[in-house]
């Protein structure tokens, strides 16, 4: 019995070390290009054709359209296969608009049957999520002195490409990994 269990233990601890560093899901060849890192250990990192984090595993193939999965409350992973266009993600478990105006960016819509809206500026970003099941938050995180950094119900800070806030559909899902 106690071979086994070493044995058992063994095979997780081998499975551990090959996730390595692509724990957040990251293959080894991912550069991103900006972050949102949140002080709950959610967030999230992208690039043009990629977003990552604990809640978001989403990459846009080689046809335009986006696939992967994000892992909401229910810490079960929700298909996601959209197209984006003009401004808009369209497709399974997913509905968002994204648009800038006036050094404003939304992003809003509904995913995992979840309403969803946030509203990012230069001095202060704006989460709204609600559910037909659960009663939505309302969190607003004000800028602070430091380059990306906001304050509010905890720490957020935006990393490289993400403190430009570009209505860019990685940014967009970067967003909703880091809150969902």
């Amino acid at each position: 019995m106690r071979i086994r269990t070493t044995l058992l233990s063994l095979a997780m601890l081998v499975l551990a070390c090959a996730e390595g560093s692509a724990g957040s899901g990251a293959s080894a060849d991912f550069e991103p290009t900006g972050g949102i890192r949140v002080a709950s250990g959610n967030g999230s990192r992208f690039n043009a054709t990629r977003v990552v984090g604990p809640k978001v595993q989403l990459n846009q193939r080689a046809d335009g359209t986006w696939g992967g999965s994000i892992y909401g409350s229910s810490r079960t992973p929700t298909p996601i296969d959209a197209t984006f266009q003009g401004g808009e993600f369209v497709g399974a478990n997913i509905r968002l608009t994204i648009t800038r105006e006036g050094g404003l960016t939304q992003i809003y819509g509904s995913i995992q049957d979840r309403i969803v809206r946030f509203e990012l500026s230069p001095t202060q970003i704006r989460v709204f999520t609600a559910s037909s099941t659960r009663t939505g938050r309302s969190e607003t995180y004000v800028k602070l002195a430091g380059q990306g950094e906001y304050g509010g119900p905890q720490s957020l800070t935006l990393e490289g490409e993400a403190q430009q806030m570009p209505p860019t559909p990685a940014f967009a899902l970067a967003v909703v990994g880091a809150f969902i």
